[in-house]
């Protein structure tokens, strides 16, 4: 714990000339990747394979779909596995980061008591390290697509964007639960039922193709929300060049930007406005 607090001004500390959270935050990018090793060091403590897992558990997980959705439940779409893992690592991302980082400022409660620091680079840590996570486990996936001879295609060029419009995104959402949390105990509870509850309220295991028409007035209301659900597009950003072998639309990816970027400032403000009352209240 020596190594974070070094160069850090204790909590009661007055400095005269006050920064702005942002340029605060960018002067402690270090103590974000040092809490970002020290995360990932702290998941996989005392494990035979340690940082392996980030790609074993992804990679054992698509054989698992491989095997049901081309034998047991034939899917009628080729390579449904593919199809369904480009859905679900932007989505594993999002909730694991959300529901580890909401929890992040809790967990750091005496750190927080004893050194004047910015407190946004605790849940930001947790989504760096799910970032690593997210990045290593595309190793497998990638294996998995030359196994069963999905297309490598040039806008797979694009995933790196991809993952940088997610991170923004799940950055924001982070900091605002992260802080609600403070004040609000029961929102790990309702967050992590809410969650699953957005999955299927989400084209993770499936897309807005397959749905089909339905001449419903709830069919109708639900395509609505999915067009509107921001999670819809950040899906699409993985899928897209990993499954269809095309660069997203750039309506789409218009629309993943405004979100993460307006995800980012009303989590970030937020944040950083309650920032000072979280001492009160852990």
């Amino acid at each position: 714990m020596t190594e974070l607090t070094e160069g850090a001004p204790a909590a009661g500390t007055f400095t005269t000339a006050r920064r702005s959270p942002l340029r605060e935050l960018i002067q402690y990018r270090q103590l974000v990747a040092m809490l970002v090793i020290r995360e990932l060091k702290v998941r996989y403590k005392r494990s035979i394979f340690g940082l392996l897992w980030t790609m074993l558990n992804p990679l054992l997980l698509m054989v698992v779909y491989t095997i049901v959705f081309s034998t047991i439940m034939r899917a009628p779409q080729r390579n449904f596995a593919i199809f369904l893992l480009s859905g679900l690592l932007p989505w594993l991302f999002f909730s694991i980061a959300v529901l580890q980082g909401l929890h992040s400022i809790l967990v750091n409660q005496e750190l927080i008591r004893k050194v004047r620091l910015p407190q946004a680079v605790f849940p930001l840590s947790v989504v760096g390290s799910n970032l690593v996570n997210f990045a290593l486990s595309f190793v497998p996936l990638l294996l998995l697509m030359a196994v069963v001879r999905q297309p490598f295609t040039a806008a797979l060029l694009f995933l790196p964007l991809a993952m940088l419009i997610l991170t923004i995104f799940i950055s924001g959402v982070t900091l605002l639960f992260a802080t609600f949390t403070v004040f609000f105990r029961d929102v790990r509870h309702l967050a992590e039922v809410g969650l699953q509850m957005l999955m299927y309220l989400s084209p993770v295991v499936y897309d807005l193709q397959m749905l089909g028409q339905h001449d419903t007035w709830w069919f109708r209301a639900f395509r609505v929300f999915l067009q509107m659900n921001p999670l819809t597009y950040m899906v699409g950003l993985v899928r897209d060049p990993v499954y269809y072998g095309r660069v997203p639309p750039l309506i789409g990816v218009a629309v993943a930007c405004g979100a993460a970027l307006g995800a980012l400032f009303i989590g970030f403000s937020v944040f950083n406005r309650l920032a000072p009352r979280h001492i009160h209240y852990l």
